[in-house]
């Protein structure tokens, strides 16, 4: 046994080929499903809030199924027709109205969607959010080759209130956590702080929210695919809206997509 592991050695050295482990390896991550394939997804966003002397809490959750038929893909984008099946709604009393109002919105639109190859996403019509999730997405993953325990930042656009209305820009950290066997799925953390002045929304509300950004998400590399991903945002406000008493609220918002069919 021992000649033939030193056999092998030496003919790997002689011929020039170099074992890396797959931790090491650098890989690319890309969004380029090809044309054709239909990707069915389901988003889930739920959230609570808490604000007011006596407190009154406010919960609600929505879940969306759509799919998409991939249209087109070029260097460095793929051009999607986004179709919104079913949604639900999973209400409190005091969070009934926002929650029918956003299903009305949602149910039934057909919207051509273009991502980019680092995980932007522009959209070319129909509703601007969800829970205060615009539709526009940033880039969430790296522009170069990345190995695993790699990190890179991105800035993201996170929900202050649960009608879309105030948003707040935070910086954000990804790390490539693993790689499974071969490569084929690469698990993915980030984080971030979230800090905003009310202020500079000219509204006429001051003050200040702060909180925090946190989630994981996998992307399929033989499908060229975010396939999950979960991000919680809890952020704390204390804001005095212009002619308003003033406002100390709590708020998590939760958003987690699963792929459910890819073909």
């Amino acid at each position: 046994m021992k000649r033939r592991l030193s056999g092998l050695l030496s003919l790997l050295v002689a011929s020039g080929v170099c074992v890396v482990p797959l931790a090491a390896q650098r890989v690319t991550l890309r969004i380029a499903p090809p044309a054709g394939d239909t990707l069915r997804m389901q988003l889930e966003q739920r959230f609570e809030m808490e604000s007011g002397d006596p407190v009154e809490v406010m919960t609600g959750a929505m879940r969306v199924w759509t799919h998409a038929v991939v249209l087109d893909r070029a260097h460095g984008y793929t051009d999607l027709l986004s179709v919104t099946d079913s949604v639900r709604v999973f209400p409190s009393t005091v969070a009934l109205r926002p929650l029918r109002e956003a299903q009305r919105a949602l149910e039934g639109q057909t919207v051509r969607l273009r991502v980019e190859a680092n995980g932007g996403m522009k959209v070319g019509s129909g509703p601007g959010a969800v829970f205060g999730m615009g539709t526009d997405m940033p880039s969430m993953l790296p522009e170069h080759r990345v190995s695993v325990g790699q990190s890179w930042t991105r800035d993201m656009r996170v929900p202050l209130s649960t009608t879309g209305s105030s948003t707040a820009r935070v910086r954000t950290t990804f790390r490539l956590d693993s790689l499974t066997d071969h490569g084929g799925v690469a698990y993915i953390s980030f984080h971030g702080a979230v800090s905003h002045n009310h202020a500079q929304d000219g509204t006429g509300t001051v003050g200040q929210t702060v909180g925090t950004l946190e989630g994981t998400m996998q992307v399929d590399r033989r499908l060229a695919w975010i396939t999950e991903s979960e991000m919680v945002v809890s952020v704390v406000s204390d804001v005095q809206p212009l002619g308003k008493p003033a406002i100390h609220a709590r708020m998590r918002v939760t958003q987690s997509l699963r792929a459910l069919v890819a073909n």
